[in-house]
């Protein structure tokens, strides 16, 4: 590739949070590009069905209905602009890797426009979170499903882990986003339930910071350590992996030494048949949202912002009855996790390690 060519590709994917040149007291476009003024008006109405999907991630049906839910924020009426094309917008900016000067073209909109209705966009979602991302009040069909789908492991609610997006280097303390995969990026904790609904999220922390230390600074460590957990009852528990401590609502496999009886073997194949569930669910969220493979900002406010308003508009439209099929997900394997320093290092709860044995006791029969 020659060098014109791989300047016009830096210019064209600029980060999304610098739309403007400003020379002087002059505020103007990069480049006066000619625009696609119908597509939203011409073309996408002429999108049916799976085609809808394939481009919004979701049918036009859900889309009327987040329409009407969202329809009378403030946020959404300061222009001419239709409220359905912002939304439209930014749900293609969401579901693609395509730069945000294409996208915006696309639509027929500025760039420093498009960028404004994003950013509003994205707010109003994350508004939404308390509404969608809820922890249940009934825990009974998901103890349920993860036992049968255990063959037998008893009071599982959901499943925990981190998940890295990458982010371009931020512009301040780079170097706590700079993760082990060499890397910049954000961590976004996740709990799901049986179904990948998402019912507990905590999103920003930087990149280089291991899962128990986000565990224990997200909100929903208070209730997992407090004796009058008001989220779960005694009996239940979420599981998470070896990088996370085993306590009484938080269960772990046993770590391998290489001497695991046949007992704890057992415990660990089933923890880690229905743990992958949250795996499944963010590689769902990044095969539907695909912006996340990259976040191409040095914000990591506004990259939190993006990742919170994804997950939003997931358990949106699994809430609509729209699950993406496993082959479309994004699935990484194995977070790789950042190495514990002396401060990460949690000691296994005792009422935790009593309550592991007791379920392997339970699964050898």
């Amino acid at each position: 590739m020659d060098l014109q060519a791989i300047i016009a590709l830096l210019v064209e994917d600029r980060d999304l949070a610098e739309p403007l040149n400003i020379i002087g007291n002059e505020v103007r476009e990069r480049n006066a590009i000619p625009r696609n003024l119908n597509y939203y008006e011409e073309t996408i109405p002429q999108y049916l069905g799976d085609l809808f999907v394939q481009h919004f991630r979701m049918s036009r049906e859900c889309f009327g209905e987040l329409s009407t839910v969202i329809g009378n924020n403030q946020r959404l009426q300061n222009s001419t602009i239709p409220m359905q094309k912002k939304i439209l917008f930014t749900l293609w900016v969401l579901a693609k890797p395509e730069s945000f000067l294409a996208a915006g073209d696309r639509f027929g909109l500025a760039r420093s426009t498009a960028h404004g209705i994003f950013k509003d966009v994205v707010a109003v979602f994350v508004e939404l979170l308390n509404r969608y991302i809820t922890w249940p009040n009934n825990h009974d069909t998901a103890i349920r499903a993860f036992h049968d789908k255990s063959g037998g492991f008893p009071g599982v609610i959901g499943a925990i882990d981190g998940c890295h997006i990458q982010m371009k280097q931020p512009t301040a303390n780079a170097n706590d986003y700079y993760n082990r995969k060499q890397v910049h990026s954000v961590i976004l904790q996740g709990i799901c339930n049986h179904k990948k609904l998402f019912m507990d999220i905590y999103v920003g922390m930087p990149g280089r910071v291991h899962d128990a230390h986000v565990l224990r600074t997200s909100p929903v460590y208070g209730h997992l350590v407090n004796n009058n957990n008001t989220i779960m009852p005694h009996n239940c528990h979420i599981l998470g992996d070896s990088a996370y401590p085993l306590m009484e609502n938080l269960l772990t496999p046993f770590r391998d030494n290489g001497h695991l009886n046949e007992d704890q073997i057992r415990y660990n194949v089933k923890l880690s048949t229905i743990r992958a569930v949250i795996e499944r669910a963010f590689g769902q969220l990044k095969g539907k949202f695909r912006r996340l493979k990259y976040l191409d900002i040095a914000e990591p406010d506004f990259a939190t912002e993006i990742i919170t308003a994804a997950c939003v508009l997931h358990n949106f439209t699994l809430m609509w009855g729209e699950e993406m099929h496993d082959n479309e997900a994004i699935i990484e394997g194995e977070n790789n996790h950042q190495e514990a320093d002396d401060n990460d290092v949690v000691a296994d709860h005792q009422n935790g390690v009593e309550k592991r044995n007791f379920i392997v006791n339970i699964l050898r029969h």
